[in-house]
């Protein structure tokens, strides 16, 4: 048995949001490494799904939407929206999030982290040594921060998996 935390749901985020079912082009080619599926969920999960001290499963998951709307990833950007609901976060907060209308939140600390994540996404030279001295004067130790930029770079990498799997997929039912 594995350590690895289950999944949330039947099937992994990627292979439920983007449809893709077994037997497909794009399903095949992904499951010919179950090694990487498997990593993949198991990195969402305790990115996503576990306790990180200062970093509330709201504040990743306004992250994840952020870095979603900035690619723009219209799947993973409704499962974020979802799940965000599903806490009962505040719509107008969600919105926010999704339209890029970082300045319009009140909370500080949560106006930094996205912030930041705006920054590491669109211009990551910009998120130098003053953009985590920004964060840890909002109140992020070391360790959060950390935690934050592998949320930001996990996304990154889901974000690209899925457009590459859609294209597959898209590709596949025109065969």
């Amino acid at each position: 048995m594995s350590n690895m935390p289950s999944a949330p749901h039947d099937t992994d985020t990627l292979d439920r949001v983007l449809g893709l079912l077994p037997g497909s082009i794009a399903h095949q080619a992904r499951h010919q490494r179950s090694k990487v599926v498997d990593a993949t969920q198991a990195s969402e999960n305790l990115l996503l799904g576990f306790p990180i001290e200062g970093l509330s499963i709201q504040d990743r998951l306004l992250v994840a939407l952020l870095a979603c709307s900035l690619t723009p990833s219209s799947e993973l950007s409704r499962e974020y929206t979802q799940r965000l609901e599903s806490l009962n976060t505040a719509k107008d907060l969600i919105e926010k999030v999704r339209q890029l209308n970082i300045q319009g939140i009140s909370d500080v600390r949560l106006k930094q982290i996205l912030t930041f994540t705006h920054t590491l996404i669109t211009d990551p030279v910009k998120a130098d040594k003053q953009a985590l001295l920004t964060l840890q004067a909002s109140g992020l130790t070391t360790p959060q921060i950390t935690a934050l930029a592998q949320l930001i770079a996990f996304v990154s990498y889901q974000v690209r998996v899925a457009a590459g799997l859609k294209a597959m997929n898209a590709w596949g039912a025109q065969q």
